[in-house]
């Protein structure tokens, strides 16, 4: 049985990365909702549009304090998910390679040797690591969970015992870092995919995706479901002008935003 996926969408419209995705969920499938605090002025109509506020009330967006990224919000947003729906949270820079039937209530990969990733999630509700993710709050303060050590020491000298606001956390401590850690700490981590079932492509060579005649859906082994373009970092390359500033057509995410093009998406 095909997975129903869902996810969160902070803004106003789609862009082409987003709605790539999209198409490469839909065309596999797998049933997808959206969920939003306000309308989606380009949500293709075959997706489910659904108010956030049903899965995480929210009187504003959380965001990183260093980089101004909702990223915090989505991480408490897909955690309260895991609580309160069965479904299956997807990033929308994961490209679809075939359809996703995973078996199981626990679905997250390694994207690297030594660390987990969250664009695709799944823990069953009774999870321990689900609940220590669950006690992550925009009120938290603390010292981030994957920070171990003499280092961990260093910061509650530093902040004479009362830690860190959590939106002064580093990048990805309260996503894959802090994944990672509570896998680890629950011995759950024994459940994450090899890297090649969802991660096959490391985030510092992301470039990959938009250099053309580079990567194709056929150089991915039968064992990738889907890969994961990492926008930021693609929409980083292309804001300093690499590719003359746009997603090269004859490369891989070009084909597949031709795909949503074709779809009618863009």
């Amino acid at each position: 049985m095909k997975n129903a996926l869902a996810t969160l969408w902070v803004g106003e419209r789609l862009g082409p990365i987003e709605l790539a995705s999209i198409e490469s969920f839909l065309r596999m499938g797998n049933p997808l909702t959206v969920y939003s605090y306000a309308p989606i002025a380009n949500l293709p109509a075959a997706v489910r549009a659904r108010d956030a506020a049903e899965v995480l009330p929210a009187r504003s967006i959380a965001v990183y304090a260093r980089e101004q990224s909702p990223s915090l919000h989505s991480n408490f947003f897909r955690f309260a998910l895991m609580r309160n729906t069965d479904l299956v949270w997807v990033d929308l820079d994961m490209i679809a390679l075939q359809p996703f039937a995973f078996p199981g209530e626990r679905i997250y990969g390694y994207e690297k040797p030594d660390q987990v990733n969250c664009a695709v999630l799944r823990l069953p509700k009774d999870s321990p690591t689900l609940a220590d993710l669950s006690r992550l709050t925009p009120d938290t303060r603390g010292i981030a969970p994957h920070i171990r050590g003499l280092r961990r020491a260093k910061y509650w000298v530093r902040t004479l015992g009362r830690g860190v606001p959590i939106d002064r956390w580093p990048w990805g401590s309260t996503g894959p870092r802090a994944l990672t850690a509570y896998l680890r700490k629950h011995g759950e981590i024994v459940h994450a995919l090899p890297m090649e079932v969802l991660y096959p492509i490391l985030t510092r060579d992301c470039r990959r995706f938009v250099t053309p005649g580079d990567l194709s859906d056929g150089s991915f082994g039968p064992q990738t479901r889907a890969v994961h373009v990492t926008a930021s970092n693609i929409n980083r390359l292309l804001a300093k002008g690499e590719f003359g500033g746009s997603i090269p057509e004859d490369s891989f995410l070009g084909h597949h935003v031709a795909r949503a093009r074709a779809a009618g998406f863009l």
